[in-house]
Parts: structure tokens; C-alpha cells; sequence
């Protein structure tokens, strides 16, 4: 049984960026990262999963619920984490965890216990005086008090230190042995693979690729940076080349998932002042590496 689905979702929704044909499954028990960058349909995305907006065409469904007519049903099942959170200044932080449970209802005290402690919350004082860090443990603990089965999280690590990242990141993982979905979207592959059983990638509203999460690493090791003599002689190797190079100047980086043997074959037909092969420990690889497909 599917948790999250998209079928053939088409939503124009400026000013943020459209929604062109997007399909994604997730089951039950999945953990999914989208490694999405910015302007590439995130935030509509979260929008349609929240039942804000619906889709021009194509359906967005949370167990077996239409996202838009059923949203009730929706948020009965999800716990969002919002990557940006507007809390009222003057309100306590204890008196808004109250608000939003007798608002809501269904708060697990257990998990809320479990959550302050794990990420190592202070609750106590109005919001307008908490640190920028607190505030986002906070927004994380709205999402995860309820003791959903299926969480939606949007860039839940921005904002955090390194301790309380990993700590986040073994609260997830603790969420996922209990049977937790978990959908991740996120800038940061690392991010993702910290999570995510498969890391799909999604650029200018399509989903391009996805793939389990150890078979990204071979694409990221396989980058390379060659200076040319001039840019045209650049230019007349990318119109060759093809495939995830990108140009700046006399500067071509090329991003291959196999032996560089037939790149270093192709290049003994340029005049090339320098060529350096290495490791590139980010998603820049993966961005570039899918970039033709994401025009």
C-alpha cells in the first residue's frame, strides 16, 4: 500500500515554481528523501501534500485520501515538519504545546516527552525570546508530538547544530524501525542519506530521478575539471561531450558514473591545459550529472 502518492500531478502555482507531470510513490514503512535544491517545486509540493492548493490536473493521495476534498483525513495521518514556522512572540512555549493539542487532540505524551528529550528542548518562556536553534526543535516537536504513522519533514536540519542534527537523525531512524513513512525534503545529500532508503532528485517541478541510497554514491565519485586552452575549444567539447558537463570559460566539470576511460579518449582531441579527477562530497555531483535531464 502506497502512503504518499503522485500521480501525474500539473500545478502552476506562482510565484513558486510549477509542477510538471510528477508521479512518486512511497509505501508504507518507507523512508523517502528528495533531494530537491531551490526553485524546484518543493514548497508546492508541501502545498499540495497539506490539501492547500490542488493539482490542475493528476491526483495527490495520503492513505487512500484525496489530499484537497479530504484533508482532514490527511492531517489525522501526517505529522508536518515545516521548514519555516511563524510562532505567536508572546505566547509560551508550554501554553502553545496545550493550544495545539486541545485544538488538534490526539497528543501522545509519551512522544512529546521522548521528543524534548532527544533533541534537548526548552519549552519554558515566550517564543519571542528563544534562540533561532530553539525555535526550530520547536516546530520539529509540533510535528512529531502527535505520534503519527506517516511525517512529512521539510528541511527539518536547517537551523541545527551538528549534535542536534545527529540527534534528529537518530530520532528518525528510531521513528523508522517503529514502522514510521517518512517523507525528507531536503537541499542536502547528506541529509538525505542519512534517512532515506531511496533519494529521489527533483528539479524545476519533475522528479528526474530516484534510485536506493547507496547507488548514489558512485556517481558522486566520478567528477572532473578540465581547463581548456581556450573556450571555444570548451565549448566544442560540451557540444561533443553532451551528457552533465557544465561550462565557465575555458572550464568544463563533467560528471561520469563509470571509467573515465572513454572521457580521457574523447579529450586527446582538444588542446587541454590541465585535467584533475577527484571526489566531490556534496549533491553538486548528482545536480549536474542529471542536469540535461532537468531543463
Amino acid at each position: 500500500m502506497y502512503n504518499i502518492e503522485f500521480s501525474k500531478v500539473t500545478r502552476d502555482n506562482l510565484p513558486y515554481t510549477a509542477i510538471n507531470n510528477f508521479s512518486l510513490s512511497i509505501e508504507e514503512g518507507e523512508a523517502y528523501a528528495l533531494l530537491a535544491p531551490k526553485n524546484s517545486g518543493k514548497r508546492t509540493l508541501l502545498s499540495l501534500l497539506m490539501g492547500i492548493i490542488k493539482p490542475n490536473s493528476g491526483s495527490v493521495k495520503v492513505s487512500g485520501y484525496d489530499c484537497f476534498s479530504n484533508r482532514h483525513k490527511v492531517h489525522q495521518n501526517v505529522g508536518f515538519v515545516l521548514g519555516h514556522v511563524g510562532f505567536p512572540e508572546n505566547m509560551d512555549g508550554e501554553a502553545f504545546i496545550r493550544l495545539m493539542s486541545s485544538w488538534r487532540g490526539g497528543l501522545s505524551k509519551s512522544k512529546l516527552q521522548f521528543v524534548l528529550e532527544k533533541l534537548d528542548i526548552n519549552p519554558l518562556g515566550q517564543f519571542k525570546y528563544m534562540d533561532s536553534e530553539n525555535l526550530k526543535k520547536m516546530s520539529i516537536l509540533c510535528g512529531l508530538m502527535y505520534d503519527n504513522p506517516i511525517l512529512v519533514l521539510e528541511e527539518p536540519y536547517a537551523g541545527l547544530s551538528p549534535i542536534a542534527q545527529d540527534s534528529l537523525s537518530e530520532l528518525l531512524l528510531e521513528e523508522k524501525t517503529q514502522g514510521k513513512t517518512i517523507f525528507l525534503m531536503t537541499r542536502i545529500l547528506q541529509h538525505a542519506q542519512r534517512v532515506g532508503d531511496r533519494i529521489g532528485v527533483m528539479r524545476k517541478g519533475s522528479l528526474v530521478t530516484e534510485q536506493k541510497v547507496d547507488d548514489f554514491k558512485a556517481v558522486r565519485q566520478k567528477v572532473y575539471h578540465i581547463v581548456f586552452s581556450s573556450p571555444t575549444e570548451a565549448s566544442r567539447f560540451s557540444q561533443e561531450w553532451e551528457d552533465a558537463v557544465e561550462l565557465m570559460g575555458k572550464r568544463a566539470i563533467v560528471v561520469i558514473p563509470s571509467s573515465p576511460k572513454t572521457l580521457i579518449k574523447t579529450l586527446g582531441n582538444y588542446d587541454i591545459v590541465d585535467f584533475v579527477g577527484g571526489r566531490e562530497e556534496g549533491e553538486d555531483a548528482i545536480l549536474r550529472y542529471y542536469g540535461d535531464e532537468m531543463q
